[in-house]
């Protein structure tokens, strides 16, 4: 009878196992993780976003135990990763079936791009994670403003060259003395036309080649770099650096702008890594004429 019975629970149990596997192959088991969401909305920053640096911003999260598992929330963790280097910011235990929180952040003091990572876990292991990237750009600063600077040509009685740090305007002889601060030359050239030229450019040694104050003389000779700027530019609208920022992220390799014309726009940027944008007037003449530029420099 014992080995009746036994047989007979075999059975039912093996029954039962076939039941199982059956049911197991026919359905999809539920979301066992909890679940997470930004708050979205005016004031809450929930997806990719560029701020200048240092700004203020709030990230509202809500988070929820899984209905399948019922498994309460157990931790809350923010993770900052700027320049690879992460550094957890908030590492929060309780025992909640549901979590909502508001933080307030500060972007990053330097540029760049930073990765939030927002996790939450409950007490199966189970977790759910978020994220989005700030970029953070400079806050817009101040410039200087010359306008409507006139320089010679290599054969004017006008000085030829130019500091961009307080807008004079040199001579060859005083340019020698004040080398340290001249970021350009003007010449006009049979190939080149009407050229503006970092000090250290070939083309310009061979013009200001004077014995006595020619650039070979000279015991500094700036490296400024330029780039002909192709954007439509709202000249008497830029009162601030942010214009020139964009205008000098790439492409300022020049070490000459030549054939210039009235209304060029040029983006430069000096030895000293000050950036700043050139407009130029008007051109009058040739090797023994004259430009009229205006400039706007970072301070």
């Amino acid at each position: 009878m014992k080995k009746r019975l036994s047989i007979v629970f075999g059975l039912l149990a093996a029954g039962m196992l076939m039941f199982t596997s059956c049911s197991d192959d026919s359905t999809e088991p539920g979301d066992i993780n909890p679940s997470m969401t930004f708050v979205g909305g005016t004031g809450y920053t929930s997806g990719d976003v560029t701020f200048t640096t240092g700004t203020e911003f709030t990230v509202g999260i809500n988070a929820f135990s899984s209905t399948e598992s019922n498994a309460k929330l157990t931790n809350f963790k923010v993770t900052r990763v700027f320049g690879n280097k992460p550094e957890v910011v908030l590492d929060s235990t309780f025992n909640k079936d549901q979590f909502s929180i508001d933080m307030i952040f500060n972007a990053n003091a330097e540029v760049g791009t930073e990765n939030f990572i927002f996790l939450i876990t409950d007490k199966d292991g189970k977790t759910k994670q978020l994220n989005f990237v700030v970029t953070t750009q400079s806050a817009a600063g101040p410039i200087n403003t010359f306008s409507m600077k006139i320089m010679g040509a290599q054969q004017s009685t006008t000085g030829s060259s130019f500091a961009s740090i307080d807008g004079s305007v040199y001579s060859l002889a005083d340019a020698k003395t004040n080398a340290i601060k001249v970021d350009w030359l003007y010449f006009y050239g049979a190939t080149n036309h009407a050229t503006l030229a970092a000090p250290d450019d070939a083309d310009a040694a061979t013009i200001f080649n004077n014995a006595t104050n020619g650039l070979q003389e000279w015991a500094v000779l700036n490296p400024t770099r330029f780039k002909k700027v192709t954007d439509a530019i709202d000249w008497d609208n830029i009162n601030n650096d942010a214009v020139i920022v964009a205008q000098t992220a790439t492409g300022v390799t020049l070490t000459k702008a030549n054939e210039l014309a009235a209304s060029d726009v040029l983006a430069f940027v000096t030895a000293t890594g000050k950036k700043g944008l050139i407009k130029v007037n008007s051109i009058s003449g040739t090797a023994t004429g004259t430009i009229t530029i205006s400039v706007k420099v970072q301070q």
